[in-house]
């Protein structure tokens, strides 16, 4: 792994700073757009965790470290619902590439996966410099790289529990919202789809589509990347690294 020459004066930076410019993160831009149909409730009840390893000189975590740690959070707090594995890192850092931070995901889920008995997570990453490629346009999909765009790397780990109950109640509301637009239309046919069994849709793939529709054009879209940047730069400050 790249390192720094060396950490710059004041690294690491106080944990207490690390979590407040998340913490600006999560309420301003996770909360405040809605980009997350959940994100909310579990911060407020409490089932939001975030541990922080923070990369120096002389340390960098590992994926067995981070496996292990993630393991003793969720056994000691049995209501964890999402946890956000933050990893603040020095300039010069490998981890600056979001390609060589997704290496550190896979090799995490690996570490994750072989220990006993594993809870069972969907882990995401997040990272200040994903970026839409410039011969790529802007859909519901590749919006998804600037809505991740965190102050540090972080690995989303949401419990998959949660997961299933939200698509099941994004299926119920979808399948009620059908019902009653065929009911107007055609009574017979929403007869028909009353008794079908209806697929179960995806909910990423739903939340990327009202997140496009809110934010992914025009003055939305322009405002969401200003804040985003706004909260990189007072990272920066903050960390003594600007």
């Amino acid at each position: 792994m790249l390192r720094p020459v060396s950490d710059p004066p004041g690294w690491p930076p106080d944990e207490a700073v690390i979590q407040a410019i998340h913490d600006r993160y999560q309420r301003e831009i996770v909360e405040g757009l809605n980009l997350c149909p959940f994100a909310r409730r579990s911060r407020e009840q409490g089932r939001v965790h975030r541990p922080v390893f923070v990369a120096t000189d002389a340390h960098d975590p590992s994926p067995l470290e981070v496996a292990r740690q993630l393991g003793t959070l969720v056994s000691t707090h049995r209501e964890a619902e999402i946890v956000l594995l933050t990893f603040p890192i020095p300039p010069g850092h490998a981890w600056h590439e979001p390609p060589a931070f997704e290496r550190f995901l896979a090799a995490l889920r690996t570490a994750w996966s072989a220990l006993p008995p594993p809870r069972q997570f969907y882990m995401v990453s997040f990272h200040p410099h994903l970026a839409v490629p410039p011969d790529r346009p802007l859909t519901a999909d590749s919006l998804v790289s600037i809505l991740r765009r965190s102050p540090d790397p972080v690995i989303q780990c949401v419990d998959a529990e949660l997961l299933d109950r939200v698509r099941k109640q994004a299926q119920a509301s979808a399948r009620e919202r059908m019902l009653r637009e065929l009911e107007q239309q055609d009574p017979a046919l929403a007869a028909l789809f009353a008794r079908s069994v209806s697929a179960d849709p995806e909910l990423s793939g739903d939340i990327a589509r009202q997140n496009f529709a809110a934010h992914g054009r025009g003055e939305a879209q322009a405002d969401l990347e200003r804040a985003i940047t706004a909260l990189l730069r007072e990272r920066d400050r903050n960390y003594g690294v600007g």
